[in-house]
Parts: C-alpha cells; sequence; structure tokens
C-alpha cells in the first residue's frame, strides 16, 4: 500500500485501473514483472510493496502513440533527448513515471523506478535495479541469453544489469538504432563502482 492525497490505496485497489491500461498483449508482461520484482525484492532485501506498485505500472504509457507521448511530454515538462525523439517509444518510461505519480500518487522511489525501467542510468537504487532487470528477465522473456541474466540477477544484481546493459547495447547498435546515452552513463558507473570495490 502507498499513501495518496492522505489515504492508504491498496494494491489491488490500482491493480484493475492499471491493467486497462495496457493492450492485451501486455498483460502477460505486465503480470510476470510483478512476480519477478516481488522474488528480486525479497531476494535483495528490497521493499516488497514498492516493488510490486513500480512493476504494475512500469508500462502504464506504453499503449501510447507517439504523438501522444509527446503531448505527455509537453504536459510535465519532459524534454526528449536525442535517442527519444529518434525511438519515441523510450519516452513511455519517463512519461508513466510522471502519470503514475500524477494518476496513483506513487512516492518518488516508485516513480525513480518506472523512469529508469528501460534505459536504466547511473545511480541507480535498489528499486530501480529491480524494476529494470525484473522488465528485463520476466517469465514472459524468451529471447537468446535471458537464462543468464536470470541467474546472474540471484547470484549478484549489479553484474546482471551491467551484462544487461552490454546485450541491449549490442542489440541496438546491431539493428541501427539510436544509443540511450542512460545506458552507457549506467555501464560506466558500475564499472567504476566495480573497480572501487576491488581496490578497497
Amino acid at each position: 500500500m502507498f499513501r495518496k492525497r492522505g489515504f492508504i490505496v491498496e494494491f489491488s485497489e490500482i491493480y484493475p485501473q492499471a491493467i486497462a491500461m495496457l493492450k492485451p498483449k501486455r498483460i502477460p508482461h505486465v503480470k510476470g514483472c510483478i512476480s519477478e520484482a516481488e522474488r528480486l525484492a525479497e531476494r535483495w532485501g528490497a521493499n516488497i510493496i514498492k516493488a510490486r506498485i513500480a512493476a504494475l505500472l512500469h508500462d502504464c504509457t506504453k499503449a501510447l502513440s507517439s504523438v501522444e507521448q509527446l503531448k505527455l511530454c509537453e504536459k510535465y515538462g519532459i524534454i526528449p533527448n536525442q535517442a527519444e525523439m529518434l525511438s519515441p517509444e523510450l519516452l513511455h518510461q519517463k512519461t508513466g513515471a510522471e502519470l503514475a505519480r500524477e494518476r496513483f500518487g506513487v512516492d518518488s522511489e516508485i516513480a525513480d523506478a518506472i523512469r529508469r525501467h528501460t534505459t536504466g542510468g547511473p545511480h541507480m537504487s535498489l528499486l530501480e535495479k529491480i524494476i529494470y532487470i525484473a522488465d528485463y528477465i520476466e517469465p514472459t522473456r524468451r529471447f537468446s541469453g535471458v537464462e543468464h541474466i536470470r541467474e546472474l540477477a540471484y547470484t549478484d544484481l549489479d553484474v546482471a544489469v551491467r551484462e544487461s546493459f552490454v546485450a541491449t547495447l549490442r542489440y541496438v547498435l546491431e539493428q541501427g538504432r539510436a544509443v540511450c546515452t542512460d545506458m552507457v552513463d549506467g555501464y560506466n558507473y558500475l564499472l567504476i563502482e566495480k573497480r572501487d570495490r576491488e581496490n578497497r
């Protein structure tokens, strides 16, 4: 549960509203992300309720068109970067975070996890890492290499995030698509953290 305008709101209360915002084919993915986020939160000691809510809402604007995404950007004062202008589907993480805050009253920790669930970035919180990787490895995902990342997610979360960045960047480059600098910065930051740990 979380606070909304001074009241306590249950996950079960917002669930039907959030599911109704999705295209039918995306519902199994979101349900899978919820269950994965719950397991990861339990494994790594994060707030399970916040993980569940962030996973439920992470794709709440995914069904919108590029034009609708840009209208929400204007509404919320979001300035798309170069990668987002070239690949507007990336915008749903930012518009989703703001809509979740406005419509469902989520706190900053949940909103930030939604905001980074596609591209990640530097200085990721534990909840941000959990939602990012839950989205990447949830049970309906079937791409090559996902089983390896699934194993890593429960043994070393940072390595799982870092290797998923590598796989995603490789795929994006092979497809000739725009590279998101947030993901590059996130990868570099995790490398710096790894180096610093090894040098202690």
